[in-house]
């Protein structure tokens, strides 16, 4: 499961740090080309500080870390000047790219993987003589369960110093082959082993459970998790523990949480293996990690095609598909045309499925080309069947077009499971639900803003305004935001006593009915231009109309 987070601050501040980001890139590379060029350094420096402060102010884990790195990459430049080595320009190239990347990913996704982030921390710590981040640094262990431990032994003092060297030696025997990439199955079951006689060794101390997650670790790479310079680290780490066993109160010793946070994080990305899910369950790593192949996807999301391209090509893809339907009509309708006309169809239909494989659309891609192979056959109108397999098939390219938009889109992701329905149309009624949704708000607000010029002489003014909430609430249901719907709902409830009264409430209690209108239209607003806020709005409007005495039901906690 991928870890979810709320966007919606990010989605405020990211055209800023956009902005400021390309300014910096810009700055640099005219210093780079010019060194006497050095005036725009220290607005550099402050521009990066503001990126830095505005992603720890929203707490997005990773990027914060990796903006603050940059920000002191920035300041080491605008000091050394032409005397920074070329290693902090390629560091400061690639980190703010990576970080460019990673918000979109962060945004369109609402996923944060803060570990995608380490080789690019990494590279900017090393240029900065900084010691480089474990796997394990963003991983959050806020409990130690009880290391599964089958069989103890009892043994004394003596026997147990003889046993710990033994058990560092014959890890050692198997990590001098894994550190020079010369891996067999037969070194991971030799160091497997080392570290299950330590867990017996140390069975009631803490270092049981390192040596338990470091069994896993293990298995989990000889299971097909990638053997990398980070991972032989915490390998090297690990032995460096086993050392403490000799030592008088070693046994004794606490667990060295970085070296824990590591190993975990390689078992983490394990997928198969008895002591790897026995480990992934005891730690519950299924809610912040993910297996090394979906690592991989997300990886290769992040750092495909941007989202701004990927909108393009969708754009010019859907115009083209677009005219093929409509030639088609034409044909449908019984028009024969020449043989050349079908062969131009053929291949736009040919040409439609290469920009499919372009964006990854591989099977729809192969659908259309066999398509496009029997449209050239075609001499005269073709019979129904053959109009409604193709139409099929390009409905189905519109919609996959569609789903990729909508994976680039913010908050676009409403799941449709009928694929006879055009996603494309659907978004457009969508937008028209949203765009009549807020008019009936506005509607709402100027009718009360009529009836206040009349200092509450005139109530027809409020007439129509609980019909028009309790219809704008239908919109807002099939919208799927119900608390939005239930928020309006509850509002027409009290508009309906106060129109049918007669009489002018407090102005605080407008105000407050006010609060309840607003805070639904503010998040249709953010719908409308495609950057979704959080839900945590819709608690100001439930907390307003509770205090107007109509709270909705079922009430989401906050």
């Amino acid at each position: 499961m991928l870890p979810k987070i709320d966007v919606g601050a990010l989605n405020l501040i990211k055209p800023e740090i956009d902005v400021s980001l390309t300014q910096i890139e810009g700055a640099l590379s005219a210093f780079v080309e010019d060194n006497s060029n050095n005036g725009p350094l220290a607005e550099c420096v402050e521009a990066m500080e503001q990126v830095y402060g505005a992603l720890r102010l929203i707490d997005v884990h990773g990027a914060s870390e990796l903006a603050e790195v940059l920000f002191a990459l920035l300041r080491q430049v605008n000091d050394l000047q032409e005397k920074t080595p070329d290693a902090y320009f390629s560091a400061l190239g690639n980190g703010m790219m990576v970080l460019a990347r990673y918000l979109e990913y962060v945004q369109i996704k609402a996923i944060n993987l803060p570990q995608l982030l380490i080789p690019a921390i990494n590279e900017s710590r090393q240029a900065l003589s900084l010691p480089m981040l474990g796997e394990g640094y963003f991983l959050d262990v806020p409990f130690l369960p009880d290391a599964n431990i089958s069989q103890p032994l009892a043994i004394d003092h003596s026997q147990s110093i003889a046993l710990a060297k033994r058990i560092r030696l014959m890890y050692q025997i198997g990590t001098v082959n894994l550190l020079k990439d010369q891996a067999q199955p037969v070194h991971y079951r030799l160091m497997r082993r080392a570290l299950e006689r330590a867990a017996q060794l140390c069975t009631g101390k803490p270092l049981a459970l390192l040596w338990w997650v470091g069994e896993a670790a293990l298995e989990a790479l000889s299971q097909g998790v990638m053997l990398n310079d980070s991972r032989k680290r915490v390998l090297a780490q690990l032995e460096q523990q086993l050392r403490l066993l000799v030592l008088p109160q070693g046994l004794a010793q606490p667990i060295d949480m970085t070296v824990l946070a590591n190993s975990l994080a390689i078992v983490g990305l394990g997928e198969t293996g008895g002591r790897v899910e026995e480990v992934q369950k005891a730690f519950d790593l299924a809610s912040s990690c993910i297996s090394q192949t979906q690592l991989q996807i997300q990886h290769s999301s992040m750092f495909g095609p941007g989202g701004s391209v990927i909108k393009t090509v969708a754009a010019v893809l859907k115009d083209e598909i677009a005219h093929i339907k409509d030639v088609l009509d034409v044909v449908a309708r019984g028009s024969q045309q020449e043989e050349e006309s079908y062969q131009t169809v053929a291949d736009d239909i040919q040409k439609a499925s290469q920009t499919l494989v372009m964006l990854g659309l591989n099977d729809v891609a192969q659908a259309m080309r066999h398509q496009a192979n029997i449209v050239k056959t075609w001499t005269d109108v073709p019979v129904e069947q053959s109009l409604n397999i193709l139409v099929d098939v390009l409905l189905q390219a519109d919609n996959a077009v569609a789903t990729l938009d909508k994976e680039m889109t913010p908050g676009a992701q409403t799941v449709i499971n009928n694929t006879r329905i055009s996603l494309h149309q659907l978004d457009e009624a969508r937008a028209m639900l949203v765009a009549e949704s807020r008019a009936g708000l506005s509607l709402v607000k100027r009718a009360v803003l009529s009836y206040l010029e009349t200092n509450g002489e005139d109530p027809m003014h409020l007439s129509n305004i609980p019909a028009t909430l309790q219809s704008t609430s239908g919109g807002l249901e099939f919208l799927l935001i119900p608390r939005g719907a239930q928020i309006l709902r509850s509002a027409a409830g009290f508009m309906e006593v106060w129109a049918n009264s007669k009489k002018m409430p407090a102005m605080s209690v407008i105000e407050t009915f006010a609060d309840a209108i607003a805070c639904v239209d503010y998040y249709l607003e953010s719908l409308e231009i495609n950057k979704p806020v959080s839900e945590n709005v819709f608690d100001i409007g439930e907390d307003s109309v509770a205090e107007l005495g109509y709270p909705v039901t079922n009430r989401q906690a906050a």
